[in-house]
């Protein structure tokens, strides 16, 4: 039997005509094209069990109580280079006879994802590792995360579907494809992370700092999630609409349409929701994808000039090393790619200064310590 949800799909999906435009004809978007773009039939579900969420988060099925450090090395790296989406993705109805998961369609989280998402949360909020059903609670609460932002996919793809539905024309389609090669620029994920970052800031005990700087650590439009929500809605409305893709695309007339849905259409049991446990998680995740290690740093002459007026942040920046030595994921470090054309990293020393820094010629472990000043001054806003 359909539930409500299918039968408005059915019903809108009626209304479409087949897309007819040839690729090559399609606009291109105002940005890098990125050589190693993700998308979702690059997932090989031969390499992964799939159980449904709610068996997951009510069963014995939780197999992973800590990751190995490899794995976090690929997790934080991919955050870094492919946004949230490398830890979970929705996968259109649209698209339910496509891979991965042939037949299925809704939100699938990847499992070691959501469990690295847990331990940054327990790193930043300590409390929460000593109250009650401490391991449940900080799960919880990063399943919750990671849902408010695949589920603004899910409503985006609702507010599509309508829309297409009236206007007779095929415009989802026909958006994605646009930004094949350049996925991390969609306007979407910057609406759908700034879903995320409000849940983080309305929950009682919230976790907004962490979200804040998770989300600011990735690439693209995932980190313009605080700029204006209605700058934002008018953009996406526009790339929708108007297969209006340039940066100045603005649609006010829809800005605040393109998140409002019939909450009965919202119902969790209407989104089907899967863990996806990879055997391997090297089977899915590339090593390219990996955050680079770092096992000595040098400051060099230009470095040791640009921090001598601040000779009272010399103690904060040998915390900083030390933390950037024993793992350079350590939340709060913020520690990126900064101008891959010149292979700068910048880290934050506190909340008012960073450095910039760049792996030697003679190692990749070996870093350079070039420039220290002010967010400002180092073109971080």
């Amino acid at each position: 039997m359909s539930n409500m949800f299918e039968k408005f799909f059915e019903a809108a999906s009626s209304r479409i005509p087949a897309w007819d435009i040839e690729y090559e004809n399609l606009p291109t978007p105002e940005y890098p094209i990125i050589d190693d773009d993700l998308y979702i039939t690059d997932f090989n579900d031969n390499y992964a069990e799939l159980i449904s969420m709610q068996d997951y988060l009510t069963g014995n099925n939780q197999s992973l109580s800590s990751l190995k450090t490899e794995d976090r090395y690929l997790i934080d790296g991919a955050i870094r280079k492919h946004g949230l989406e490398i830890l979970a993705f929705y996968k259109s109805r649209r698209d339910i006879d496509s891979d991965p998961y042939k037949g299925k369609w809704g939100i699938f989280y990847i499992e070691q994802g959501l469990i690295r998402v847990k331990e940054q949360i327990e790193e930043y909020y300590p409390a929460l590792l000593t109250s009650f059903g401490k391991n449940l609670r900080s799960l919880n609460k990063a399943y919750d995360f990671i849902h408010a932002h695949e589920v603004f996919h899910f409503i985006f793809d609702l507010y599509a579907l309508s829309t297409e539905s009236k206007m007779n024309k095929a415009l989802y389609v026909p958006l994605r494809r646009s930004f094949r090669k350049h996925s991390i620029y969609q306007v979407e994920e910057a609406l759908a992370n700034k879903k995320a970052w409000e849940w983080a800031k309305s929950i009682e005990g919230g976790i907004a700092e962490f979200a804040y700087d998770f989300m600011k650590l990735q690439p693209g439009a995932y980190a313009r999630f605080d700029e204006d929500k209605f700058s934002l809605g008018g953009e996406l409305a526009a790339n929708l609409i108007d297969l209006n893709i340039s940066k100045g695309a603005f649609r006010p007339d829809q800005a605040l349409w393109v998140d409002i849905v019939p909450k009965n259409l919202l119902r969790k049991t209407l989104l089907p929701e899967y863990i996806v446990k990879p055997f391997n998680l090297s089977g899915w995740f590339k090593p390219a994808w990996r955050l680079p290690t770092v096992e000595s740093i040098k400051e060099t002459a230009s470095f040791e000039k640009s921090i001598s007026p601040y000779s009272s942040m010399r103690a904060r920046w040998d915390s900083t090393k030390s933390k950037l030595i024993s793992y350079p994921g350590t939340p709060g470090l913020n520690f990126k790619l900064w101008d891959k054309k010149i292979g700068n990293w910048s880290v934050r020393v506190n909340d008012n200064f960073r450095v910039h820094l760049r792996q030697s010629a003679e190692s990749k472990v070996v870093w350079n310590a070039e420039e220290f000043g002010s967010h400002k001054q180092m073109g971080h806003g």
